[in-house]
């Protein structure tokens, strides 16, 4: 399919798909599901992306306004624990850290280059707003597809956990997307 809008995400439409599509995500290639100590922002969204001037959502919808990938941004970097207190020590200026998340898009519309479009769309929201230093983001080794997507982009690998967490579900590994780089 063709003629995919990517948008930052404003109406109600617009987050309740993206929410609908993260956790299409989280219980089908993460197995894990809904879990409210990690998608509270997606209970709450327009507190968390409309109103917050520093915080957004983007999504990539299709001709018919069907939300099927998302993106966003949020103000901080990873929460210590569940991850290692370097990372906490490494990011201790969190209004300074643009953290990277939500990343997904439905099966049916992967490799049509939506979830790139939508990372460079986020990296230009945190550019424009010129307070952040760095764009820090996660991701689960575990999942088909996910570590080879974050390596084809220009990020750079601040820590691999692979092995050292004792959730066998979890395979993370942790970057940093330069503000610089080049996305799309």
């Amino acid at each position: 399919m063709t003629g995919y809008t990517i948008r930052r995400a404003l109406s109600a439409d617009d987050l309740g798909g993206a929410r609908e599509v993260v956790l299409h995500t989280a219980d089908h290639d993460l197995g894990y599901g809904y879990q409210p100590q990690w998608h509270w922002d997606l209970d709450r969204p327009v507190e968390t992306y409309v109103d917050n001037p520093r915080q957004a959502m983007f999504v990539a919808v299709t001709p018919d306004e069907k939300v099927v990938a998302t993106a966003a941004i949020r103000v901080g970097g990873p929460n210590c624990p569940p991850h290692p207190e370097e990372l906490a020590r490494r990011y201790a200026d969190r209004q300074a850290v643009a953290q990277l998340l939500r990343v997904a898009t439905r099966p049916e519309h992967r490799r049509a280059g939506l979830a790139r479009r939508l990372v460079a769309a986020c990296q230009e929201f945190v550019r424009a707003d010129g307070g952040y230093r760095v764009i820090y983001l996660h991701t689960n080794a575990n999942v088909p597809a996910a570590e080879p997507f974050w390596r084809s982009l220009p990020v750079v690998e601040i820590r691999d956990d692979r092995g050292d967490e004792r959730d066998a579900r979890f395979a993370t590994v942790h970057f940093e997307l330069p503000l610089d780089a080049r996305v799309a």
